[in-house]
């Protein structure tokens, strides 16, 4: 089989004046026939598990995250006009990551250019990716330039990306619809490309110098200059290729005085050694993305760190997340962290207060609705929160409070992957990690036919508690974090009023805890110390009681007798479980605690 490119096809690309050779094109083309491939079939898809997905995100930590700090932020300020995504894959092809445009249109979701799959030459004829790949340059796939027939109404600009030795790590591709790339979109893609092997060079372990260096001073911070790094002794552990050239192909180990002289090491400003402006930066370890203090997140409070790395683990394998636990425990913000560390973190958060919305709106807010669904609805129609949420995580907030016949609806989208909107026949397929939270006891609800029983264990791939603030033991910790957040100047807490303050039972918890504490630090503003006449009269008085509570308990003689009783026996009846026995007895769970302690029970 033969195959022939016009002149269309051909094109023509250069990269900083530079024309770039054109073969790439023609090889590609027969690679793609010699993998057995033809123009007009449409290719199986390379998709990896989860797991692996999982495992390779795990090995290209560094990289993601580099790309999303050096890479995204200029794409988005030059693509954000467009319809475009910025796709990073590994040197094997397989997709990673994504930025830019959330939802692709139906043609490019067709032909699956979505994290997890394969997009080599082997299995998908010319692309940019995979060409770029195998061609190790930046090029353009453009249009008709694609060898299958069915990528030919996208326009593609892709780069390989190479470590400090030299060895290809990936690939940073800049994918349109219709719109055809120009050589600016080279330029572009050859910039971030830039960016992030000059990133990947300064976290070289053991890095303490960067030396920039241009024959033209103009050029020193032009962003193609040379660049090595060494270390704190002035060895050399890296260099970029523009270096290379400069100092006639620089060794790793080598002394950098053998190249620069002591003129590197003079200062911070632009300094000259015979015909090469140089320019030395320290490179501090506090600036660099992967420091120590920078790894996950810990929580001291034994319970909810338990919780954390619970849910951790089935957010990676995107199974399904039930957060149980009071009003005003802190659900939310649990949610906010796991995203922000989830491999998930650059697509959407989207949140919904199920019990804020009023039922006749719940579908079409959650489900979105095709144009002129209902009186009122918007011509153009809306996507809705589940559609929004694609690629990222969907949040329902007090799960408990949604209405049957959503329930019937929400089911089959966790079920089919996929959301129909109100008044249209059309299902679009949707990519979500699910999180729902609730404060009720849905298995309460399921017996009393108020919550489906399918729906509950749909949703409850793993069910975690975050713990109510009076069961919490760093309480302190929290009252003193939140004082030093909300007091104006230097200021210190009343001893009486934090011992009050740990015994109170915070029935609205952390948001009770939080407005309280901006409350108090706003009455005492001035003042050397807060104390309990700058509290509100109701939290006075609540407070009065819980200590009122707190003095019965340590009153002497037969009534002592008659409380050391009844603690016993609501602590027996209720098997030792020291939430309900504290409630039970309207008291704090520190309060509690103490008398089980003088009684001689440890519990």
């Amino acid at each position: 089989m033969t195959f022939k490119l016009n002149a269309q096809q051909l094109g023509s690309q250069q990269v900083n004046g530079q024309q770039l050779q054109q073969h790439w094109l023609a090889d590609s083309w027969q690679r793609s026939q010699e993998s057995g491939l033809r123009e007009t079939a449409n290719p199986q898809d390379m998709r990896l598990a989860l797991s692996d997905l999982q495992a390779r995100h795990h090995t290209h930590k560094q990289l993601i995250e580099l790309v999303n700090t050096h890479g995204v932020p200029l794409f988005n300020q030059l693509m954000s006009h467009t319809s475009s995504r910025l796709i990073l894959s590994d040197s094997e092809g397989y997709v990673l990551c994504h930025w830019g445009v959330s939802k692709y249109s139906d043609k490019l979701a067709n032909i699956a250019l979505d994290v997890g799959v394969n997009w080599l030459e082997q299995h998908r004829g010319t692309n940019a990716i995979g060409t770029a790949l195998s061609a190790k340059q930046a090029i353009s796939v453009v249009g008709e330039q694609h060898f299958l027939k069915q990528n030919r109404f996208m326009s593609c600009t892709a780069s390989p990306i190479f470590s400090s030795t030299g060895k290809m790590l990936g690939a940073i591709d800049i994918t349109t619809e219709q719109a055809q790339h120009t050589q600016q979109t080279l330029v572009l893609i050859s910039s971030l490309v830039q960016q992030i092997e000059t990133a990947l060079l300064c976290h070289i372990p053991g890095s303490h110098y960067r030396i920039d260096l241009a024959e033209q001073a103009s050029l020193i911070n032009s962003g193609w200059q040379g660049i090595v790094i060494a270390d704190d002794e002035g060895k050399i552990l890296g260099s970029n290729p523009m270096a290379q050239k400069l100092l006639n192909s620089p060794r790793v180990g080598d002394d950098i005085n053998r190249y620069l002289g002591q003129a590197w090491h003079k200062g911070e400003g632009v300094l000259r050694h015979e015909s090469l402006h140089i320019k030395r930066q320290s490179i501090h370890p506090s600036k660099r993305v992967f420091s120590a203090k920078q790894v996950g997140v810990k929580f001291r409070e034994p319970k909810l760190e338990r919780a954390w790395q619970q849910a951790c683990k089935v957010i990676g394998r995107s199974i399904p997340l039930l957060i149980l636990g009071e009003t005003g425990v802190g659900k939310e913000q649990f949610v906010n962290k796991l995203h922000a560390q989830s491999l998930r973190s650059s697509a959407p958060l989207v949140a919904v207060n199920c019990a804020a919305l009023p039922a006749d709106l719940v579908e079409s807010e959650l489900f979105g609705y095709q144009a002129g669904a209902f009186t009122g609805a918007s011509r153009n129609g809306y996507q809705g929160k589940i559609r929004h949420a694609d690629g990222g995580f969907l949040f329902l907030d007090e799960i408990g409070e949604m209405p049957l016949a959503t329930q019937s609806r929400l089911l089959r989208v966790l079920q089919e992957r996929e959301v129909t909107p109100v008044g249209s026949n059309q299902a679009f397929k949707v990519d979500i990690q699910v999180v729902a939270a609730t404060h009720i006891n849905l298995e309460k609800q399921v017996e009393d036919g108020l919550f489906r029983q399918d729906l509950f264990y749909r949703l409850n791939g793993l069910q975690v508690t975050i713990p109510a603030l009076r069961e919490r033991g760093d309480i302190e910790r929290i009252i003193h974090k939140l004082h030093r957040k909300y007091r104006v100047a230097e200021q210190g807490i009343e001893s009486a009023l934090l011992a009050q303050l740990l015994d109170y039972a915070w029935p609205g918890n952390l948001r009770e805890l939080d407005n309280l504490m901006q409350v108090i630090c706003l009455m005492s503003e001035g003042e050397a110390e807060v104390n309990r006449q700058h509290l509100p009269d109701n939290i006075q008085q609540r407070l009065a009681q819980a200590a009122s509570a707190d003095t019965c308990l340590k009153e002497p003689s037969g009534l002592e007798e008659t409380i050391n009783t009844n603690v016993m026996e609501t602590f027996n009846r209720l098997d030792g479980n020291i939430t309900q026995c504290a409630k039970a007895l309207g008291i704090s769970r520190n309060t509690l605690y103490r008398k089980l302690k003088a009684l001689g029970i440890k519990a």
